[in-house]
């Protein structure tokens, strides 16, 4: 996974010093979230923990898309002193870029990204990318508009500035604003700004046609999640409002779909009055619609885990290919590499299971590196093979068997306990007993406030010094320069 950095940075507004995260290298298909993240600015923004002020840094990274061969440069202006400078930052992020990835993946397009110099620009072709034409870019910032106007507006403006606007109000709007609440609240100081928000959004609910579809569609999908059954279900799908809902329950509900549910669903149809029957007729077909599709949406999803696991057997560097394909290392590949794993062991293929065992281990190494630091030491020490090899890896990590970790184990027993995963949790009691006496009479160990934690990581190099050590970002921010 691409590494990430950390700029000092100084709050304009009090005077507080913080680490910021900075990421330079935003690859699609390692986190397929950066896509969402570039088109709502959400890239290298800090926020100062002590009142809330905040905004992009501004620091120049590249964008990679390898589904589309694609590498977008964002270089702005202040990224250097002289054109020299702002071509070393360019060279320093596409080698970050291909060091990151196996040599069998490392293509000519790598070596020519398309530079932008501003943030807007380079949206505009991510949407291209993505196949959003101008109309729908024009329309999503018509609505961003409409949105800002209400908010400023008094609420007693609001039914005519609705009613003016009706045509921009759809399920879009009402993501948007939602996503707007969600980062308001997480600001230390909410307050009024997060309720003028909700305010808003509890009106379009109640006052449009689309927010009581949306909010009917909740109420529904709710429902069925406390209680998921076969006949919940059925009663969740006659009564859902549109086809986006029907979708949503078939997906989740697909175990339930057995030869019962479709006994049920049959025999109310079968019931059913002369004016009611067709509904239910249509219903039917599309719940196998939709279900057809989930189904070779599915088979497709392994024939691209099987592809990724032959590319993982075929290259000298699995870590760094796994590292590439992040994203692809879900349930549905760990489930393929452990049948082809068991498969060579019962027929005998010791030279097919070291190859698959190797690839395990990679992969392993990859998942681990993104977990938090506790959860990655916690699942070397539960994979332990015997109480021997625990207590050898706990002694040659004593120094991390901190207050701190062990809390950890404790809150996590107690997490496994409430989802009846009682296994897990006494071998977590277990290994919580050994650590404790490895701590007790072990190596001497860190303060209490110290957890296995990688120490903090360089500065991003593309940052370009100025005169004064400092530089003030577009919104007010300060970084340090180092």
């Amino acid at each position: 996974m691409p590494p990430r950095y950390a700029a000092a940075v100084t709050c304009p507004s009090c005077g507080t010093r913080f680490q910021a995260p900075v990421q330079q290298v935003l690859d699609v298909r390692v986190e397929p979230d950066v896509t969402s993240r570039v088109l709502s600015g959400n890239v290298n923004v800090a926020r100062c923990p002590s009142c809330g002020t905040g905004g992009a840094l501004n620091l120049p990274f590249i964008y990679h898309d390898p589904a589309n061969e694609i590498a977008l440069l964002y270089l702005p202006v202040d990224s250097g002193a002289d054109m020299a400078a702002r071509q070393k930052t360019a060279g320093q992020l596409t080698r970050q870029l291909m060091d990151a990835m196996p040599a069998e993946e490392k293509k000519g397009y790598l070596l020519q990204p398309e530079t932008f110099i501003n943030m807007e620009t380079l949206v505009k072709r991510v949407l291209e990318l993505e196949g959003v034409s101008e109309e729908e870019m024009a329309r999503s910032q018509s609505q961003r508009e409409l949105v800002g106007r209400l908010l400023q507006a008094s609420q007693e403006q609001w039914p005519e500035l609705v009613s003016e606007n009706e045509a921009l109000i759809d399920g879009g709007l009402f993501a948007f604003i939602e996503y707007v609440l969600q980062m308001t609240q997480a600001a230390p100081q909410a307050g009024s700004d997060a309720e003028a928000i909700e305010a808003l959004h509890e009106y379009l609910v109640e006052q449009t046609d689309i927010g009581r579809a949306l909010a009917a569609r909740a109420e529904i999908l709710r429902g069925f999640a406390e209680d998921p059954s076969g006949e919940s279900l059925l009663e969740a799908l006659i009564e859902a409002p549109d086809d986006e809902t029907i979708s949503v329950l078939v997906q989740t509900g697909m175990p339930l779909m057995d030869y019962g549910f479709f006994q049920q669903l049959v025999g109310r149809i079968d019931e059913a009055s002369a004016e009611e029957k067709p509904a239910l007729q249509a219903l039917r077909r599309r719940i196998l619609d939709v279900r057809d599709e989930i189904v070779a949406a599915g088979e497709a999803n392994v024939r691209d885990r099987s592809v990724l696991l032959g590319k993982l057997l075929s290259t000298e560097d699995p870590v760094r290919m796994a590292n590439s394909h992040l994203s692809e290392l879900d349930d549905l590949f760990l489930t393929i590499l452990g049948a082809q794993l068991q498969e060579a062991q019962q027929r005998g293929d010791q030279g097919g299971a070291e190859d698959l065992q190797r690839v395990a281990t990679a992969v392993n190494q990859v998942m681990e590196g993104t977990m938090p630091p506790e959860i990655a030491l916690t699942r070397r020490l539960m994979a332990a093979p015997n109480d021997e090899a625990l207590m050898e890896q706990l002694q040659a990590i004593s120094k991390l068997l901190t207050p701190r970790f062990l809390e950890f184990l404790v809150a996590l027993e107690g997490s496994m306990r409430e989802q009846d995963q009682e296994e897990g949790a006494d071998r977590l009691v277990q290994i919580r007993a050994m650590a404790q006496a490895v701590a007790a009479g072990g190596a001497p160990q860190v303060g209490p406030q110290a957890s296995p934690v990688a120490p903090p990581a360089p500065p991003a190099e593309s940052v370009q010094r100025s005169a004064d050590g400092e530089e003030r970002t577009p919104s007010g921010l300060i970084i340090a320069r180092r």
